[in-house]
């Protein structure tokens, strides 16, 4: 008794399916032509005559006095303040943690995907509150090594643009 509900549920939805695949049997338009017809008539019926589309002015590409104006995308010109400081910290065993703060001042929101500490040779520990910035928040990354070796820090955002701090 309890396979009657799925039993029904299966042929009403096999019935579904050979209902919306019944075009399977419709006949096909034929793409090859017999050898009755004419190669003229071919030609009418696949292909249509110059005749059927007004005339166009194609004096323009053969002149070189056509200058096409490129039309170039807006870009997103994204900022960041970058700062690199030493705080104090109880809960690290040196007593101290350092810290690369990233502001941003934009006014759209803004995703940090990469962040690159002197060219990949001081490694990040962490990085917090990247994602959705708007103006004036600030993503912090834990750093990997001192913070006064810091010298380059290469920041990467959600519109493939890449930015380079120098200190």
């Amino acid at each position: 008794m309890n396979f009657i509900p799925s039993i029904v549920l299966s042929s009403m939805l096999l019935l579904t399916l050979t209902a919306c695949n019944s075009d399977n049997n419709a006949p096909k338009p034929k793409d090859t032509q017999t050898s009755e017809n004419s190669t003229a008539d071919a030609s009418e019926t696949t292909h249509q005559s110059e005749d059927d589309f007004p005339a166009v002015d194609k004096s323009f590409l053969e002149d070189g006095s056509y200058n096409a104006e490129e039309v170039a995308e807006p870009t997103v010109q994204e900022q960041f303040e970058v700062r690199v400081r030493r705080e104090e910290s109880q809960y690290s065993m040196t007593g101290y943690t350092d810290l690369l703060n990233i502001m941003s001042l934009n006014d759209a929101p803004t995703t940090i995907t990469g962040v690159l500490i002197n060219r990949g040779n001081c490694r990040s520990k962490g990085t917090y509150d990247y994602q959705n910035m708007r103006y004036g928040s600030v993503a912090k990354v834990y750093l990997g090594c001192s913070a006064e070796y810091v010298r380059e820090v290469t920041v990467t955002t959600n519109s493939g643009l890449t930015y380079t701090y120098n200190f």
